[in-house]
Formats: structure tokens, sequence, C-alpha cells
């Protein structure tokens, strides 16, 4: 039976409307999607009886703000929206996900601390799924801000869980690279060229498919399925990105509104760079936590109703991949190789 979808309904900059009604969607959409929506149910109750059984509501009204300083809100707050969902994550069997638009630091430092940590991961990490400029081809990138200071173990094992993540998610043999300044192997700082050395090994042994380093330039060429770096560098990469697109298509606006040729021009290729736009850059909704014992999901705070839809949706894929399995037998298996004690 498929896992059961845990919702905070009050995180995010929308509140509680954009997420009942997004959630109110998903369920209209899929009928086999079971959920915990977290929130008042004085306002959740009514939007969801048509669904019957499929959906529980947990009552609170007490939400984690944005600027709250996440230990201790965590601490402080018990009956908080954020607390009780990951609460619910970890104690029930039927519940598979717990998906959130709140304060990242909250959600991340939750699950951390209500979840908990695979046995043998030694740090979880973000590792959001975006675009490239190959038709449907995607890369993962692993860590996208959830650890600053990283060493070579925790950036092998941010490898070792985006490699099994991929693998559950059909792709075979799942190409790894590594981000650097530069794509010799001797190139980039201490870290890397250590981490470099033991995703070599890995390779050498067949437990990794990595094929060596990639420069930032090089990441829409989809000529990796997984790319790997510490939270800051990853963190600055994603918004570079995102970023470089509002910046784009604001200039393209611009120049179609400058004369009656770029208008018509802007009249007859407006709504293909819009569809571009959506299926490019809006289509990364949500990122998963991985390392935890159960999925925790974090999804853009400015989520609107249709985003909500499609994190929840990507939550449902994910609920039911048993990834703390099969990242405990994949770090098991390459921990020899690592510490050098089958040499």
């Amino acid at each position: 039976m498929k896992k059961k979808i845990v919702f905070d309904c009050l995180g995010g900059d929308h509140g509680l409307p954009a997420m009942l009604a997004g959630a109110v969607t998903a369920l209209q959409k899929n009928a086999d999607l079971q959920m915990v929506l977290v929130g008042d149910a004085e306002v959740i109750k009514p939007a969801v009886a048509p669904f019957g059984d499929r959906v529980e509501v947990i009552d609170t009204k007490t939400n984690i703000e944005m600027d709250e300083h996440p230990t201790q809100a965590i601490r402080n707050k018990p009956h908080s929206s954020l607390v009780l969902g990951l609460e619910q994550l970890k104690n029930r069997e039927d519940c598979g996900a717990f998906l959130s638009a709140g304060s990242t630091g909250a959600v991340l430092t939750g699950g951390f601390m209500k979840v908990g940590r695979i046995e043998g991961v030694s740090r979880p990490a973000m590792c959001p799924n975006l675009p490239t400029a190959v038709d449907d081809k995607t890369f993962m990138l692993i860590d996208c801000g959830a650890n600053m200071d990283c060493t070579p173990t925790n950036l092998v094992h941010f490898a070792i869980m985006a490699n099994e993540y991929q693998k559950a998610r059909g792709i075979d043999n799942p190409r790894v690279a590594l981000l650097n300044v530069g794509t010799e192997a001797a190139k980039g700082n201490e870290v890397v060229k250590q981490t470099h050395e033991l995703l070599t090994k890995l390779h050498d042994k067949k437990l990794l498919n990595f094929v060596g380093n990639i420069e930032a330039d090089q990441v829409f060429k989809a000529e990796a399925d997984i790319v790997v770096t510490d939270g800051f560098w990853g963190n600055v990469l994603l918004k570079s990105i995102e970023g470089t697109v509002k910046f784009v298509f604001k200039a393209v606006k611009n120049i179609m509104t400058q004369t009656l040729w770029t208008k018509i021009g802007a009249l007859l290729i407006g709504g293909k760079l819009k569809a571009f736009k959506r299926a490019k850059m809006d289509a990364q909704v949500a990122s998963i936590f991985i390392g935890l014992k159960k999925p925790v999901i974090k999804m853009h705070g400015n989520a609107d109703s249709g985003i909500v839809t499609a994190a929840i949706e990507y939550a449902m894929s994910v609920a039911n991949l048993r990834l703390d399995e099969r990242i405990t037998k994949a770090l098991n298996k390459a921990e020899p190789v690592l510490t050098g004690k089958n040499a």
C-alpha cells in the first residue's frame, strides 16, 4: 500500500489558502493519494470532507515563522505544524514522506532532530533535480545549501546517496561528476582533490560511475546525472542559475516591447517562451533532504497552489522508494574501500 504524505499546511509565504488549494487539487488528480494535513482544522476539514478517509487532519494554529531561529523554534514550539508533522512521519509506518514550504532552516533542523539521519550517513544533504539543454534530461545537484563546510567523506557520502536515489528513480549506472574549477584531476582545493581520489577508488571497484570533474558551465550539457559539491558552492550555483534566468527573461521582455515589430514578435513567440520557462525552471518545485531515515521535502517558500500540487506529486514519487535501505547497503559496500580495509 502506498504511504501517506504528511503536509505542513501552515508553512510558506502564501499560508494556508495556497497550501490547502494545492492539496485539494492533488487529491482530485490522484485517486490513490492519502494525506495527513497539519494545520487549522476549522478551515481544512470542510475543504477535504469530500475525500473521506483519504485525509487525516491534525489541528494546530501554531506556525514556525521564517525569521525564527531554527533550533530554538523546534524546541520551543512542539505544537507547531512543522514539528507535529515531522513527528507523524517519524512515528508512523503508514507515513512515507513529509512536505513543507516553511523556513528552510527549520525544516532541515527539524528533520535532523525529529526524524534522524540514516546510520552511517555523515551528513544529510539537499539535492534538487535541475534541467539541462538536452530534451527531458536533468541532473541532481547535491548539496545545494544544507552543509556549508564539508570534508571529503561528506562529499563522497553525498555522491553515494544521490547515486542510490537516481537508481531508485530508474536511471541505470548514473554518471557522477564533481564540481570543480577545471576538469583535470589535479585542479581544485585539497578537499576537492581528496574527494576526487576517493570517488575514483569507488569507480575502480564499480561502486560508482565517476566521470571526473565538471565545471559550472558544463552542467547543462547533460554530461552527468549527479553533480557533487558542498552546500556553499552548490547554493551559489543554484542561485546563479535562478538569477541568470530571471535576468535573461527580463532582458528579452524589454527588447520585445521596444517597437511595433518586436511587439508582434512577442505575440508570436511569447507563449513558447513561457512554456519553456515552466518546463525548464519552474519544474523544480521541491527538493528532498536526503540522508534522513524518511524523506523530508522542502518546496519553495513562495509556492502557489500549482507548485504545491506538483510538490505533493513529487513527494508521492519518493515516499515508497525505501531510500534508507538502499543508502545503508551502498554505504556498507563503500566503507571498506574508503577506509582501505580491503586493500
